[in-house]
């Protein structure tokens, strides 16, 4: 249930939000909006929403969604990695960044170790890739949303996987006469700091993509039948989409079945489920929802913190709100925080997810509601965030 403060906070900025940004205005006025209607967990579904398709770049409107002088103060966009080649496109200012930060630090504190734990491995590219891949959108430049969240691990010994392959870069252009440079996942350094890790007993966090978990580490697993006995300090977060066996760029070819993910890096790694933490969250949205492992459901739980904000299910045929725990439907996020710049109040997005309690969680005790993720409106085709880069290559 979600709490009276952030209810009222909800009407200020639905109200306020409407008052700067003529898009929004107009939703509202589309359904007749009472602005003075209190708003309450059971008319949550009547709240005015932007549907995520009209941050897509295609539809070249999500300028339209800043909230009044924004785009004059903004220094950059935020950008999907998208995985169908068109990306959502999202103008924040500082004040609403720090927000989204926050929201990412709280689940990485309360479903995982971040803040105890020192020493990362992330299967993910360092400020000088991500700085490298970016657009420009009316004399903006466009970088991923991870170049606004990545100093969150400032100040720990991070290992950043994903890196530049100069002589690959060279091959593919003498191969292809395309000027693309090739990334991909250093296996070199994925091994030497595993078993530094294992030696020295290093308390550690690996996070990321699943995708590229799954894709390098059983690999690894495959040609070396390497384990190791990280079972007191070796924690995994998951995040930012790549069970559907798509991310960016790279296609796996199938998706990802997390159940065997789990079961495959607990036994490569001797660490139980409970090591476990998954991340969800959308670009157009500054929430962020933390999971952990659920045997009875063989799935990650996902939390939402009812402090920060609240989710409406909807039909998927009739996009009515529905208040169940046995069928389908599709996520809507809602919050008032970190939206100051952008009307980001009510977002639809096309996620498919199950709701399974309302009101908290039965395994952990958590209040707010929980929510598993089943899968996507749009199909993902395997188009990447950029067409600077090629993503297709790893070592080990």
């Amino acid at each position: 249930m979600s709490s009276g403060k952030l209810l009222d906070d909800l009407s200020i900025t639905i109200r306020e939000t409407a008052g700067d940004c003529e898009l929004y205005k107009k939703q509202c006025n589309k359904v007749e909006y009472d602005f003075d209607k209190t708003i309450k967990e059971s008319n949550l579904g009547e709240i005015p929403y932007i549907p995520w398709s009209y941050f897509k770049q295609s539809n070249n409107i999500f300028k339209e969604l800043l909230r009044g002088n924004s785009f004059d103060k903004l220094d950059y966009w935020m950008e999907s990695s998208s995985t169908c080649g068109d990306p959502s496109i999202v103008g924040r200012l500082d004040s609403d960044t720090e927000v989204l930060k926050a929201n990412y630090k709280d689940v990485f504190n309360s479903f995982s170790k971040k803040d105890t734990v020192n020493n990362l491995i992330l299967f993910a590219p360092g400020m000088s890739i991500i700085n490298k891949i970016r657009h420009n959108f009316y004399g903006k430049n466009a970088y991923l949303l991870y170049k606004s969240i990545v100093d969150i691990w400032d100040g720990k010994n991070v290992n950043f996987l994903l890196q530049f392959f100069p002589g690959k870069t060279i091959w593919k252009m003498i191969t292809t006469f395309k000027a693309r440079a090739v990334i991909g996942i250093n296996g070199k350094m994925l091994k030497s700091e595993l078993n530094r890790v294992e030696k020295k007993n290093i308390p550690t966090i690996m996070a990321n993509s699943p995708l590229w978990m799954h894709k390098v580490l059983n690999d690894y697993y495959q040609k070396e039948k390497r384990t190791f006995d990280l079972s007191e300090n070796f924690y995994i977060i998951t995040g930012g989409g790549g069970w559907d066996g798509t991310k960016g760029r790279v296609k796996l070819g199938h998706s990802v079945n997390k159940g065997e993910f789990i079961e495959r890096i607990c036994d490569m790694f001797n660490i139980t489920p409970d090591k476990f933490c998954d991340n969800f969250a959308a670009t157009e949205s500054p929430l962020a929802c933390g999971g952990h492992w659920s045997k009875k459901h063989n799935d990650f739980i996902l939390h939402v913190d009812h402090n920060k904000g609240c989710i409406v299910l909807r039909d998927m045929e009739t996009l009515e709100s529905i208040k169940t725990t046995d069928k389908p439907g599709i996520l809507e996020l809602i919050t008032p925080y970190g939206v100051d710049s952008y009307s980001g109040v009510a977002v639809l997005l096309d996620d498919v997810v199950q709701v399974e309690n309302w009101e908290r969680c039965p395994e952990c005790g958590r209040e707010g509601a929980i929510f598993r993720v089943l899968g996507r409106l749009t199909p993902s085709i395997g188009k990447g965030c950029s067409s600077l880069f090629s993503l297709d290559s790893y070592k080990l």
